[in-house]
C-alpha cells in the first residue's frame, strides 16, 4: 500500500492525543519525522510509535524530500511563519487553529497558497464530526432560512487566563471561537452580514449572534469561566421548515421531520467504550463522564453531601455497577492514553487530508481563506463586544 509520509513540527499534548494516534493507526500514513524540543516528549514518543527520525530542528523536515505533509502543532504565534515556509518548501500543510494572529499574516498565508502547488488544511474538525455530517445532509434538503443554536462550555480555561500562560490576554474568541465561526461558515456557505457579541468585560462568557442575508441565524453561547465538565462540552440544535435536529456532545443525535424520525448514537473516536456506548446509549456516556469527573464527587463527599442517582427511561441500568470499577481501572492511565473521547471529527479530517494527497484530489478541509474568515468573524465579534452593539461584517477575502 502506498503511504503518505508525514512530518510533525511540535508534538505536545494536543498532537499527542489526536493526530499522532490517528497517524499510527491509519494504514496509509507513515510517521516519517517528529521535530520537538522537549526531550521528555521525544522519549515518550520513541517508546510508543514507529518514527522515522526525531530532530530538534524543524528545517530538517522542510528540507526532507521524502516528507509529503507537514503537521504544525506549535503555539499559534509560530503558525504563519511555519505555514509559509512549509508551503514554499513544496509541502502540503496541516496546521492547528487558529491559522494565525494578524490580518497581515493571513494575507501572506493566502499568497503562499496561491504561489505553491501544496494544499493547506486548518484543523477545524467539526465540519467532519459524524453527528454534524448526518444533520447537515438532511438540513441541506430544506429551504432556508435555517437557525442554529450552539452551546459550548470550557470550564478549564482558568489556567489559560493565568498571567504565566501563553494565552494570557489572547482572546479565547480567536484561539477557540474560530472553531465555531468556521462551523457557521461551513453550514451556511457564506459569511454573515452582521455580527453581535454580548458579555461581561472581565470574563469570556459571551452570547453571540451571526446574521445572514436570507434571515438565517447562528447563535452561540460560549462560556470560558462558567460550566462543569460533568456535563457534555457542546450541544447543538438545528431548525428549518418542518425540521429539527439535536446533537448532544457529538454523540446523541436526534432528527425530526416529516420524512420520518431518526436517532443515532455516535460511538467514541478514541477509548475503550464503543461497545458500551452503542449498547446502552447516551445514558452510559453521561454516567461515565460524571464518574470520571471525580474531583466534583470528592468535594461533595468532603462536605457531607451525596448525589442521588437519576434513572432516565429504564428502571435497570446494567452498566451502573461497572462505572466505579471502570474509573478505578482507568484513572491512573497517562494523559496521552485517551480513555474516552467523543467523535469531534479529528480523525476523519486528518485522514481525509492524507488521502487527498495520495489521490491528488482537492481536500475539503478548511483552507487559508476559510482560516482567515474564521479569524475575521472572531475579531468582528470582539469589536462588537467593545462597542456594545451589532457591527456590519466585511471580510477582505
Amino acid at each position: 500500500m502506498k503511504k503518505v509520509n508525514i512530518g510533525f513540527i511540535g508534538a505536545g499534548s494536543f498532537i499527542s492525543c489526536t493526530h499522532l494516534p490517528t497517524a499510527a493507526a491509519t494504514g496509509y500514513i507513515n510517521i516519517a519525522a517528529i521535530a520537538e524540543l522537549d526531550d521528555s516528549i521525544i522519549d515518550r514518543h520513541k517508546s510508543r510509535y514507529d518514527v522515522g527520525y526525531f530532530t530538534k530542528d524543524y528545517k530538517d523536515i522542510l528540507k526532507d524530500p521524502a516528507i509529503d505533509i507537514v503537521v504544525i502543532g506549535t503555539k499559534q504565534d509560530m503558525h504563519a511563519k511555519l505555514i509559509i515556509e512549509a508551503l514554499d518548501a513544496g509541502k502540503w500543510v496541516w496546521c492547528e487553529k487558529p491559522m494565525c494572529e494578524t490580518d497581515e499574516e493571513a494575507l501572506a498565508i493566502i499568497a503562499a497558497e496561491e504561489r505553491n502547488p501544496g494544499r493547506l488544511a486548518i484543523g477545524f474538525n467539526r465540519r467532519f464530526a459524524p453527528g454534524y455530517t448526518l444533520v447537515l445532509e438532511e438540513l441541506s434538503k430544506r429551504p432556508r432560512p435555517w437557525f442554529v443554536t450552539y452551546r459550548v462550555q470550557m470550564d478549564n480555561f482558568d489556567k489559560k487566563r493565568n498571567a504565566q500562560s501563553f494565552y494570557f490576554k489572547r482572546p479565547a474568541m480567536v484561539y477557540e471561537g474560530c472553531h465555531f465561526m468556521d462551523l457557521a461558515s461551513f453550514i451556511f456557505k457564506e459569511a454573515p452580514r452582521r455580527v453581535y457579541m454580548s458579555g461581561a468585560e472581565n470574563a469570556e462568557n459571551d452570547c453571540i449572534i451571526l446574521e445572514y442575508k436570507d434571515g438565517s441565524r447562528f447563535q452561540l453561547l460560549s462560556t470560558n469561566t462558567a460550566g462543569n465538565g460533568g456535563l457534555g462540552k457542546e450541544f447543538a440544535e438545528f431548525f428549518a421548515a418542518n425540521f429539527a435536529a439535536q446533537v448532544d456532545d457529538f454523540t446523541d443525535v436526534k432528527l425530526r421531520g416529516d420524512y420520518g424520525v431518526y436517532d443515532k448514537i455516535i460511538p467514541p473516536a478514541w477509548g475503550v467504550f464503543n461497545e458500551e456506548t452503542l449498547q446502552y446509549g447516551y445514558d452510559f456516556v453521561e454516567s461515565l463522564r460524571s464518574t470520571l469527573a471525580q474531583p466534583e464527587k470528592e468535594l461533595l463527599q468532603a462536605r457531607g453531601l451525596s448525589l442521588e442517582k437519576v434513572v432516565r427511561g429504564h428502571s435497570e441500568r446494567p452498566y451502573e455497577a461497572q462505572i466505579d470499577a471502570i474509573y478505578e481501572k482507568l484513572k491512573d492511565r497517562h494523559w496521552t492514553e485517551r480513555v474516552f473521547q467523543v467523535d469531534k471529527g479529528w480523525e476523519k479530517a486528518f485522514q481525509h487530508f492524507a488521502r487527498a494527497f495520495l489521490e491528488q484530489t482537492e481536500p475539503y478541509n478548511a483552507d487559508g481563506r476559510a482560516g482567515k474568515l474564521a479569524n475575521d468573524i472572531a475579531y468582528a465579534l470582539l469589536e462588537s463586544k467593545k462597542q456594545r452593539m451589532p457591527v456590519e461584517f466585511n471580510s477582505s477575502i
